[in-house]
């Protein structure tokens, strides 16, 4: 689970968010208006997953554009704050080590990026452990100096020694010259970025765009590796669960139908349909969703929009493995209030019961007046959701705040203008009523 983003000249932000960075939770919301930066916030995990799951090892910075990528940033220049190429651009993460016997040890990740021969290059890559700090920097000549608890660098004169082949991999991984100077101190270093490449392993992501319901699907049989950033294999997942071999054990994940019935189980309570079953076409290798509602069964392309686009998160609630990481832009577009409400719900549930980790942008009242109430209600503590409203201040500059939530679901420092001017359209319609009604009395 992610503890800590931090960001440096990127995009709309500046150097606010390099010193503490924006603290997370198991449900974390950023709120706010269009463009204000919550989506440059979230493209944060994603480029350094995209970066460190690279094919090209020497490629400092994965900045996107080919069909496999999750994010598309452009160049150096799109992505740097005020396409300011002599800035230099920094990204971060804190996550928790798992210690036998022990509380977990915080590990905190750090690297810039500066631009060199038109490419982004690592100027600093950091590894921080508890006190142990491990290092590599850029020189002025384009080597690169280590650092860690105990080492001595060679000197070549009276300069350190600083090598070309000491260059980072991937923004993460030291070189393998590097770990073999360090030597016992390397093998650690491999085992940090381990974590850090499991836990990015575990991050999956659904954008805002969800992809339209097929009349049939077909599956070969294969369960997919992720559901892709639209949800268009949300089906296939249902389909490996539903066509497992796996017999389910009372009260365990997996096995035949489990996926199946999870996700049933969440439409029926969000009101938008009873069942999903699954149908073969024959022999074929074709499949029909058929939607069970009030009785009638209906294939999926027949029935309301919200039943194929709430899906993918429904499924991807229970798909990803425990203890791993959603990122969603906007979940409750084309959804029905009440289908909105059931979101927060989910998001609590399955946080609580799977320790799966949900980092949502949200346009929605509803889903955010829901949290509020499982505060109060006390099926979800204050201190596991965090809340954020992103906006400009007089300068334009972006604003991150964080929303004070008492354990009454309470918010303290509620924002001005926080979903439009809900209150302020209401007297100013009920003012124009008045109004009318006394000139139409008057007139008649």
């Amino acid at each position: 689970m992610f503890k800590r983003f931090y960001l440096r000249n990127t995009k709309v932000w500046s150097d606010q968010l390099w010193c503490h960075g924006v603290e997370l939770a198991p449900v974390t919301l950023l709120l706010g208006a269009n463009s204000a930066g919550k989506t440059s916030i979230l493209q944060l995990p994603l480029l350094l997953k995209q970066t460190f799951e690279s094919p090209d090892r020497h490629l400092d910075l994965n900045l996107g554009g080919q069909p496999t990528d999750i994010v598309d940033l452009g160049t150096y220049e799109d992505l740097v704050h005020g396409h300011d190429t002599t800035q230099q651009i920094g990204l971060g993460l804190e996550i928790d080590l798992a210690v036998r016997g022990r509380r977990p040890v915080p590990l905190a990740y750090r690297v810039t990026h500066t631009l060199a021969s038109g490419a982004p290059v690592v100027q600093h890559l950091e590894l921080r452990e508890e006190d142990d700090v491990y290092s590599v920097t850029r020189q002025s000549k384009g080597g690169y100096l280590l650092s860690a608890p105990g080492y001595e660098p060679r000197t070549m004169g009276n300069r350190p020694d600083a090598r070309r082949s000491y260059q980072p991999e991937r923004s993460l991984a030291f070189s393998p010259e590097a770990l073999a100077a360090l030597g016992e101190r390397g093998r650690r270093i491999q085992d940090l970025g381990l974590s850090l490449t499991q836990a990015m392993g575990n991050l999956a992501y659904l954008g805002p765009l969800r992809e339209r319901p097929e009349r049939s699907y077909m599956w070969n049989r294969q369960s997919p590796g992720d559901l892709g950033s639209r949800g268009e294999r949300a089906v296939h997942a249902l389909l490996a669960s539903a066509n497992s071999r796996t017999k389910r054990k009372e009260g365990k994940e997996g096995g035949q139908g489990w996926l199946v019935q999870k996700v049933s189980t969440w439409l029926a309570r969000m009101g938008v349909a009873d069942a999903l079953v699954l149908e073969r076409q024959g022999r074929s290798r074709y499949f029909e969703v058929i939607v069970e509602a009030e009785g009638r069964r209906a294939n999926i392309m027949d029935v309301g929009f919200g039943v194929s686009q709430v899906l993918p998160m429904l499924v991807l609630a229970y798909f990803v493995p425990r203890g791993a990481t959603i990122v969603a832009e906007q979940p409750e577009i084309h959804l029905h209030p009440r289908v909105q409400v059931g979101l927060a719900e989910l998001m609590v549930e399955v946080a609580r019961e799977r320790n799966v980790q949900f980092l949502v942008e949200t346009h929605s009242e509803y889903l955010f007046r829901r949290l509020q109430y499982l505060i109060a209600a006390e099926k979800l503590r204050d201190h596991d959701c965090r809340l954020y409203f992103v906006d400009r201040d007089d300068d334009n500059e972006a604003n991150l705040r964080r929303l004070e939530v008492d354990p009454y679901g309470r918010v303290a420092n509620w924002p001005t203008h926080f979903f439009g001017d809900a209150l302020g359209e209401t007297e100013r319609q009920m003012s124009e009523m008045l109004k009318r009604m006394m000139r139409d009395r008057r007139d008649g």
